[in-house]
């Protein structure tokens, strides 16, 4: 991948090439076939994971054989953010590729690295994880909303 194909994606749109290959330094790319488990339930998680091509799903199972899907990814989202910012968490869904996947990992370790190394690209990167997750929120309350709505339109149906 060249750094300036990642100018297509907002979370890199404010690196000058000078700080998206000082990223690059810090980042593997990886590549996930179609059905694969990409990061399991329940194991240690530590790191960002932005997706560059494909589509994961996010499932969740308290009870096994039993899997609810929670959400899809594409390309430009990401996940994992949270534990940049502090220990280790064990990850609450399984993230399963639905097709081939293409990414860039950052773990935790790398993360901290790249704080020492070069605080301007680091700070432009965080503004947009926090604008990507803003807008990632927007939208799910905005959905949360109109199921709540039809919820209770269904409730005042069936109280008639």
């Amino acid at each position: 991948m060249l750094v300036d194909d990642l100018y297509k994606y907002d979370l890199f749109q404010d690196l000058d090439e000078l700080g998206l290959k000082k990223l690059m330094q810090f980042a593997k790319l990886k590549r996930f076939n179609k059905g694969t488990e990409i990061f399991k339930q329940d194991q240690p998680g530590a790191g960002l994971f932005f997706i560059l091509d494909g589509h994961i799903r996010l499932l969740y199972s308290e009870i096994e054989d039993e899997v609810e899907t929670i959400d899809d990814l594409y390309a430009g989202d990401f996940f994992g953010e949270t534990t940049l910012f502090g220990d280790v968490k064990d990850r609450e869904y399984t993230y399963k590729a639905i097709n081939n996947v293409t990414g860039l990992w950052i773990n935790t370790l790398e993360y901290r690295r790249l704080q020492n190394s070069g605080p301007a690209e680091l700070t432009k990167l965080l503004l947009r994880v926090i604008i990507g997750l803003t807008n990632s929120f927007r939208v799910k309350n905005s959905e949360f909303g109109k199921i709540k709505k039809e919820l209770e339109e269904l409730q005042a149906e069936s109280n008639e």
